[in-house]
C-alpha cells in the first residue's frame, strides 16, 4: 500500500478532478478541471515549505495541450457536438470521471514523492519532472488504481451527482464569459459543503487504495526516479 502522508489530500483532489466530466458545460469544465489540478500541486508543494513560481505551477498541474489557437479554435468548432453528445451518453461520462480520478492520483502520488525526495526542486525543472511522471503513467497506465476507483465510483453515483450538481449550480452564478478567476470563486464557495458530501467516497476510495500491493508503488517511484535519472 501507499505511504499515508498526504494521501488523503492527493485523493480527496482527484475525486474532485473526476467530477468535472460530469458538468455538462464544456470549457467550463476544463476551468474547474486546471483549478482542482493546480491546488492540489500548490497545497503538496506546500506541504515541503516550497513555492513553487506560477510557470513552474502550470508546468506541474496543466495537462499537455496544443496551444491556445488550435485548443481555443477547436473547442468553439467542438462546442455544439460535446453539447449533444453529452446529453445523449451522459453514462460514458463516468468512465471519463474514473479516468480523470486514476490519473491525477498517479500524478499527485509521483509529484509528492519528488517533493519528499527533493528531486524537485532541487534536481530537476518543473518541466523535467511533469514530463517524467507523464512518462510513468503512460508506461504503466492505472491499472490497479483504475480498478479500485470504477468500483469506488459504481457504489457512488447518486452522491457524485449530488456533488456534481452543487458545482455546476455555483458555477452557473458566474456572469459574463467564464475564465479561471471567476471560476475558482465558484468552486471555492462551495468548497466545504462539496468536501462535506464526498467525505465518504474519499474514505472507501483510500480504503481500496490502501489494499493494492505496496509493490505497485515500489515500482512506481523506481520508474519515475529512472526517467528522471536520479537516485
Amino acid at each position: 500500500m501507499p505511504e499515508a502522508g498526504n494521501q488523503k489530500l492527493i485523493i480527496t483532489h482527484a475525486v474532485l478532478t473526476g467530477l468535472t466530466p460530469l458538468i455538462p458545460v464544456p470549457v467550463v469544465d476544463d476551468l474547474v478541471k486546471s483549478y482542482f489540478q493546480r491546488r492540489l500541486v500548490r497545497q503538496l508543494s506546500r506541504a515541503y515549505s516550497i513555492n513553487p513560481t506560477e510557470q513552474d505551477l502550470r508546468s506541474l498541474a496543466d495537462d499537455p495541450s496544443s496551444g491556445c489557437l488550435a485548443g481555443c479554435l477547436g473547442g468553439a468548432l467542438l462546442l455544439p457536438l460535446k453539447l449533444i453528445f453529452r446529453k445523449l451518453f451522459f453514462f460514458l461520462e463516468w468512465k471519463r470521471a474514473a479516468d480523470t480520478v486514476s490519473r491525477t492520483f498517479h500524478q499527485g502520488y509521483l509529484l509528492d514523492y519528488a517533493l519528499q525526495t527533493g528531486w524537485y526542486p532541487n534536481q530537476r525543472t518543473a518541466g523535467e519532472t511533469r514530463a517524467a511522471i507523464d512518462a510513468v503513467c503512460r508506461e504503466v497506465g492505472t491499472g490497479p488504481v483504475e480498478r479500485a476507483v470504477s468500483l469506488t465510483l459504481a457504489q457512488s453515483k447518486t452522491t457524485l451527482k449530488s456533488a456534481a450538481l452543487l458545482l455546476r449550480r455555483s458555477l452557473r452564478s458566474i456572469r459574463g464569459r467564464p475564465d479561471s478567476e471567476r471560476v475558482a470563486l465558484a468552486a471555492e464557495s462551495v468548497e466545504a459543503e462539496e468536501k462535506a458530501k464526498i467525505e465518504g467516497v474519499i474514505t472507501r476510495l483510500q480504503n481500496s487504495i490502501q489494499a493494492i500491493p505496496k509493490e505497485y508503488f515500489d515500482d512506481l517511484r523506481a520508474r519515475l526516479a529512472s526517467r528522471l535519472g536520479v537516485s
